[in-house]
């Protein structure tokens, strides 16, 4: 599903504007009856599959039931299609396209009616024959099938994890257990399906810069994100080929520097080309200078980027915490390494990522909600970053972390790019 609201980047004060889905009701059947939207169709692999309850509807936007699952429970189906829909209340649930061997019982059935289902090689057994000729009978065993993970032991590895970060055989679970478990690994590592459908095609996007003048900028945000997935996840597009858009907006009002959207992104117009943000008045040297960042307010103009840029001129709240730290760097590349951050940063929201409280991510964001509004995915509520003073912003160095990493491949895992 992808959020009415934008994912938003406020430098060290960012807060999240996404809509809020809460968990899907398991009584889906019920969303037949209400207005559904398909918002997301990926291509699987065809596995077998046996019902366990529901109905199968005869297509995405589930407006006709076709069948009760009921009946077939032991017909195999092979799943074509992953399908993700939105209710009419903002709920999202999975759907799979599946057929019968023969393709004459196929339909949508709600993804956790659904269990996978493997005949496996029949196991022959000779056993005596009673016929006193000396020959034997063969003798089939039942089928086995595979096993997805149970709920305890997942929840067992994600104890075992760092926080927030999918480590270890968190990443090496089969495609069964990712899809079974997929709201459990969204609500523990703060991810989420958020690029529209057709922002990635196999597995890659493609973007389209507006604006000469950032596509430096969003190169080396792709390089950073392409090399650290060791897999090209984002290139560069044309204005005819594309499928995602990256240029300026106007982000002074609702106090962003930059934003995804669900099928693009846009930077900031007006903090971009103002060279005094987001570290105040710097030197014109060639020469690194240390700025020093803190929530106390100064006089020197000094680190007053670090809040919301009013479209007035420059606003800090003093009563918002930040990670007291320093950064060093000649200051034209100070400036550059920010805005490549605050790119790598939205990019991070494409791939399904959703913020942090760690002020070294690239992901990090100082609080978990604003206005009360929950973002739509969050383990926790966090109203401060974590780090301890000192901690290097991830958006200012423009580095990931591993949690940033591991988060990003655990969302190829789950389908979501």
């Amino acid at each position: 599903m992808k959020q009415k609201r934008a994912i938003v980047t406020m430098v060290l004060a960012a807060v999240f504007s996404i809509g809020f889905f809460g968990n899907f009701s398991t009584t889906q059947d019920a969303a037949a009856k209400r207005t559904v939207k398909v918002v997301k169709v990926k291509k699987v692999a065809s596995k077998p599959y046996r019902a366990t309850k529901g109905y199968m509807y005869n297509s995405a936007k589930l407006t006709k039931k076709i069948h009760n699952l009921k009946n077939y429970k032991k017909t195999t189906f092979y799943s074509k299609k992953r399908v993700t829909v939105k209710t009419s209340k903002n709920k999202k649930a999975y759907y799979m396209y599946v057929a019968n061997k023969s393709n004459k019982i196929k339909g949508y059935v709600y993804s956790k009616y659904l269990k996978p289902y493997q005949p496996g090689k029949t196991t022959v057994v000779k056993t005596p024959s009673t016929s006193g000729s000396g020959s034997s009978t063969n003798t089939p065993t039942k089928p086995t099938e595979p096993t997805v993970i149970s709920k305890s032991d997942l929840e067992s590895l994600i104890a075992a994890s760092p926080d927030l970060d999918p480590t270890g055989q968190l990443l090496s679970l089969t495609s069964e257990d990712y899809q079974t478990y997929a709201s459990v690994f969204d609500k523990n590592f703060n991810v989420g399906d958020y690029a529209h459908k057709g922002v990635f095609n196999n597995d890659q996007a493609s973007i389209y810069v507006e604006s000469q003048q950032l596509v430096p900028y969003v190169q080396k945000a792709i390089d950073k994100w392409n090399s650290a997935l060791g897999t090209t996840a984002f290139t560069l597009g044309t204005r005819e080929n594309h499928s995602m858009v990256l240029g300026f907006g106007d982000g002074q009002i609702a106090g962003w520097d930059g934003v995804f959207y669900g099928s693009g992104i846009a930077v900031d117009y007006t903090s971009f080309h103002d060279h005094t943000y987001p570290y105040g008045r710097l030197p014109v040297s060639n020469e690194p200078i240390t700025i020093t960042l803190t929530s106390d307010d100064d006089s020197t103009g000094v680190g007053d980027g670090v809040a919301a840029h009013a479209a007035s001129g420059y606003h800090y709240d003093a009563d918002v915490h930040y990670v007291t730290t320093t950064i060093t760097g000649v200051p034209a590349d100070l400036l550059e390494t920010y805005w490549v951050g605050v790119i790598t940063h939205e990019l991070g929201h494409s791939l399904g990522l959703d913020h942090t409280p760690y002020f070294q991510d690239i992901m990090a964001a100082q609080s978990g909600t604003e206005n009360g509004q929950s973002q739509e995915n969050m383990k926790y509520d966090w109203t401060d970053y974590k780090d301890a003073n000192g901690t290097q912003g991830g958006t200012m160095t423009a580095k990931l972390t591993q949690r940033d990493i591991d988060r990003a491949k655990l969302t190829k895992l789950l389908g979501y790019w």
